[in-house]
């Protein structure tokens, strides 16, 4: 079965096509609130998550300011 590899901004570019087509939100926005268990309902947005995870922890996108 074939890999596919995306960077990070492909991965954050597709993260946020999805989070502002169903929710007009950031990706950074859906990740924090699910990241701090404010998140209604993470399964509408599964696949951002599960992208989400394709970065490292350090990741910039999961700092809160």
């Amino acid at each position: 079965m074939p890999t596919a590899e995306l960077t990070r901004d492909e991965i954050i570019a597709e993260m946020e096509r999805v989070a502002q087509q169903r929710w007009q939100l950031s990706a950074v926005e859906i990740i924090r609130a699910y990241r701090r268990g404010t998140l209604e309902d993470a399964g509408e947005v599964a696949d951002i998550i599960v992208l989400s995870t394709l970065l490292p922890a350090d990741d910039p996108l999961f700092v809160e300011h």
